[in-house]
């Protein structure tokens, strides 16, 4: 039944009525120009009330421009004031806000327009040039520019150019919309996976979905109204938001990691009063180097939270050197499931398997999975499971064989993880392909999300993540994972970047380590070249005979391929064409 209580935009409303002179959002008030941590970087602000009275005009805005229900309004904005009053007020009025990262590229604009068919676009000049060209976007209605053009400013309206658009500035009225009555399972918002592994997908975020992710992410991560928080990730913003705390926007930009992210983030962490911020594990492991490069400590920080991609131990121990009063929660997730398991740094320190640091645990234990999920692990199976599921036949007795039977292994065995929830999205919009590749419909009309990770529950129940299963290794009829490799060559301490991964042969599959070599020692192999990779690959082999990881192959590379969007996961399959063509390789060696 349709009602304005189930729109997500009531979290904002209740604020709103609370605390309305709560600071909502502070941001800076122009690009660092400084890289000095102890420079005060000025930001600006704005309150509940005036956030929630802006988001409203600008809602009344898009009403008048004759925007209306279900239409989808793609949003290519990086993160700012103008970004989050953009997507509340396209939810505001019962539209679909489709959000785009600003590290999207035009392969990611044309998949998502082709998917959605929007009615309207909210961007900069730039990116109306990059889509001109794009068929999919040819019948959209309406252009909104965020910028004024120096027509606009001048105050002509005649040009061609001010005829296509609409001016972001211009859509702000003296009315306020008031919140649109939407049904549970409305789509509020589409996010889109990043590709990597093929076409990129829609995430279906309903109006229930975020209200439920929000109660989930509360459990593990209870804000106090004195809380300043720091989200690295435009979409983690929403909890914040809805939690009602105090949102700082980091100073960095997203689409284009920087060595100098680490400073600045360390500068508005000291300068901003900052108690939480959400990290990805790149950008933590360059605020960590910053900091002890620098001998200065964050001990404001009391919470920290870091998911996207896998951490190590290593990575965690040297966190808590810079911030030791602070806690590390490591949040295992995705797109489609957001929080799946969660585990405090200090508790992932004391699960020691060994005593022999040389010695590295079969994957990474990201802790306790959440309650508001039920689970199983399946076999390593490629393509769609089809259950064969009778929804009209009803209970299975308790003489009929379990449809899950032929897939499920049992716990502690390492098998796929599945999930389902009120938090995990149940379908991708407008692709009902991508539903039978990653999604299995159980007995009892509950949709599972394959996550692609290949993990194992352990005698604590703790969820330990392995690897994925495109990247699983089966070697002479034995499976083999990247995680373990992995954190064995990030070890060493001529590794930047690193991969551990399978290369089609004759044989079947083989194994090969890749290595990226740190900044620093690279620019010397330039100029003196001077690297001795011989006593390297002496190393990496012993590491990895010690752990009894087989190694047929270790390349030196010149960069190892990351995700456009945690710059922290290998994109496996693209370092796999290039090694395999001959790409981007320094040194290899065969044994």
């Amino acid at each position: 039944m349709k009602d304005s209580r189930n729109n997500v935009l009531m979290h904002l409303e209740n604020h709103l009525r609370d605390f309305p002179n709560r600071i909502a959002l502070r941001w800076p008030a122009s690009r660092p120009s400084t890289t000095n941590p102890y420079s005060n970087l000025p930001h600006l602000e704005i309150t509940y009330r005036d956030f929630s009275h802006k988001i409203a005009s600008f809602a009344q805005g898009l009403l008048d421009l004759g925007l209306k229900e279900n239409d989808r309004v793609i949003i290519f904005l990086p993160m700012s004031l103008e970004m989050y009053i953009a997507m509340f007020a396209v939810q505001r009025i019962g539209a679909i806000a489709v959000f785009l990262d600003s590290w999207a590229r035009i392969h990611h604009l044309g998949a998502s327009a082709e998917c959605v068919t929007p009615r309207a676009m909210i961007s900069f000049k730039q990116a109306f040039d990059l889509v001109a060209q794009v068929p999919e976007f040819k019948s959209m209605s309406f252009r909104i520019l965020l910028g004024p053009s120096e027509e606009h400013e001048k105050g002509s309206r005649k040009q061609s150019f001010d005829d296509d658009f609409h001016y972001f500035q211009d859509l702000f009225k003296s009315k306020e919309a008031s919140i649109a009555a939407v049904e549970p399972d409305a789509t509020a918002l589409i996010t889109f996976t990043t590709g990597s592994t093929g076409k990129p997908k829609g995430a279906n975020r309903t109006h229930r979905f975020l209200f439920a992710q929000h109660n989930a992410l509360s459990k593990i991560i209870p804000y106090r109204s004195t809380d300043i928080d720091m989200p690295a990730f435009p979409i983690f913003s929403l909890n914040n938001l809805a939690s009602g705390v105090t949102t700082v926007l980091p100073a960095i930009d997203l689409s284009a990691p920087s060595e100098r992210d680490g400073e600045i983030l360390a500068s508005q962490i000291i300068h901003e009063n900052i108690n939480c911020t959400t990290l990805s594990p790149s950008m933590l492991v360059g605020l960590c180097r910053f900091a002890e490069k620098s001998q200065i400590k964050l001990p404001g920080l009391t919470r920290v939270v870091t998911g996207g991609a896998p951490i190590s131990k290593d990575d965690v121990k040297n966190f808590y050197q810079i911030a030791p009063k602070a806690d590390l929660w490591i949040l295992y997730g995705s797109t489609e499931a957001e929080p799946m398991a969660h585990i405090e740094g200090r508790e992932m320190l004391s699960c020691e398997t060994s005593n022999d640091p040389e010695i590295i645990e079969e994957g990474v234990n990201v802790g306790r999975i959440s309650e508001d999920l039920d689970f199983k692990f399946i076999k390593i199976i490629n393509g769609p499971i089809d259950l064969n599921i009778d929804l009209n036949k009803g209970a299975i007795t308790s003489n009929e064989p379990s449809p899950w039977a032929s897939c499920e292994v049992n716990l502690g065995k390492i098998g796929e993880f599945i999930c389902t929830g009120d938090h995990v999205c149940r379908d991708y919009y407008n692709n009902p392909a991508a539903f039978s590749g990653a999604k299995i419909l159980g007995e009892d009309g509950r949709v599972w999300h394959r996550t692609g990770d290949l993990g194992y529950l352990d005698k604590d129940q703790n969820l330990w993540i392995v690897g994925r299963t495109n990247n699983a290794i089966e070697r002479r009829g034995e499976y083999f994972f990247p995680v373990r490799a992995e954190v064995l060559l990030k070890r060493l301490p001529f590794t930047g970047r690193c991969a551990f991964l399978g290369l089609t042969s004759g044989q079947g599959q083989t194994t090969a380590a890749v290595i990226e070599l740190k900044s620093e020692i690279a620019e010397q192999n330039k100029i003196n070249l001077d690297f001795d990779f011989k006593s390297a690959l002496t190393e990496i082999q012993r590491l990895f005979k010690k752990n009894n990881i087989p190694l047929d192959s270790v390349y030196f590379v010149g960069e190892v391929p990351m995700d456009p969007r945690h710059h922290s996961k290998v994109e496996y399959a693209n370092l796999r064409n290039q090694l395999q063509t001959g790409q981007n390789i320094i040194f290899q060696e065969f044994f």
